[in-house]
């Protein structure tokens, strides 16, 4: 394990790509988690707390893992099964990019955008 500091931005999505996977091990109800989202557009499954927009992101088993918040045991035996199960988490990887593909791109965020002022139109014009 290296410990590289602060790095900037493109530094850290190309160590993102080469690695095996992710650890987004916080302890807060974070309300986007936009690392994770960059993990998976690198194809890289990411191992997050099961905590709020974390656990709604990531599905375990299929894009990455999660682990108890505070559990450090639990977050240990998460990395240790994926350290030992390279095919697997190669799998989730594939998954992770298919999940970035179908739901977080601009593409597909525009079009979700314009279906949601398209209902809010209809409703509104209903009322």
């Amino acid at each position: 394990m290296v410990w590289y500091g602060q790095q900037p931005h493109d530094h850290v999505i190309t160590l993102i790509q080469k690695a095996t996977f992710l650890i987004y091990p916080s302890e807060c109800y974070e309300t986007f988690g936009l690392t994770i989202i960059e993990a998976f557009a690198c194809g890289t499954p990411v191992i997050a707390s099961r905590l709020g927009a974390m656990a709604e992101i990531v599905e375990d088993g299929k894009t990455g893992l999660l682990f108890t918040p505070e559990d450090a045991e639990d977050l240990a035996a998460k990395v240790q099964w994926a350290w030992d199960h390279p095919k697997e988490m190669a799998e989730m990887g594939i998954n992770a990019r298919r999940e970035y593909e179908e739901k977080y791109t601009a593409e597909k965020n525009y079009q979700m955008l314009m279906d949601i002022y398209q209902m809010a139109i209809e409703n509104h014009k209903r009322r």
